[in-house]
């Protein structure tokens, strides 16, 4: 390959990564910003969770203990997190796919530039798909019990 066409083609691949690079920004920002609600027990039990699957509200209508005993309450609440936490990253996926279907896309550079990495490894890191959920343990707490659900605890 000629010195032109290899320096059109780097010159292509990065402006890709430069693109890639902003868009991931912006999909982060908005990843960041995600929440999910779920409701069980005939909806008189509600969780939202933020997009770290840390629960952000929960509320217990007044008419729960019309058709569900209190025992099951814990129960209820925790099934409600994990919904919620699971709809989150649905969400989150379907904002990283075209991510990764662009981060396929990439030259390998060392097509262009004998001994180049290639650019999809150098992304491999800054997969934030990874960071969904498991962020959550990321925790300001840690070394305290810290889950991505609630804990609930009942003490007779």
């Amino acid at each position: 390959m000629d010195s032109d066409a290899a320096r059109h083609e780097l010159t292509e691949a990065l402006a890709l990564l430069q693109e890639h690079m902003s868009e991931l920004a912006v999909v982060e920002r908005k990843r960041g910003a995600l929440s999910a609600t779920a409701a069980v027990a005939d909806g008189t039990v509600v969780v939202t969770v933020n997009a770290h699957g840390v629960v952000s509200d929960t509320v217990v209508d007044e008419t729960y203990l019309d058709e569900h005993d209190l025992a099951d309450l814990g129960n209820f609440v925790t099934a409600a997190a994990q919904d919620a936490a699971r709809d989150v990253e649905r969400q989150a996926a379907h904002l990283l796919a075209p991510l990764a279907e662009r981060r396929a896309r990439f030259p390998s550079l060392s097509d262009i530039v004998d001994g180049a990495p290639d650019i999809r490894g150098l992304l491999a890191h800054l997969d934030v798909a990874n960071q969904g959920l498991s962020s959550a343990c990321d925790d300001p707490h840690r070394g305290e019990e810290t889950s991505a659900y609630p804990i609930v605890r009942h003490y007779r």
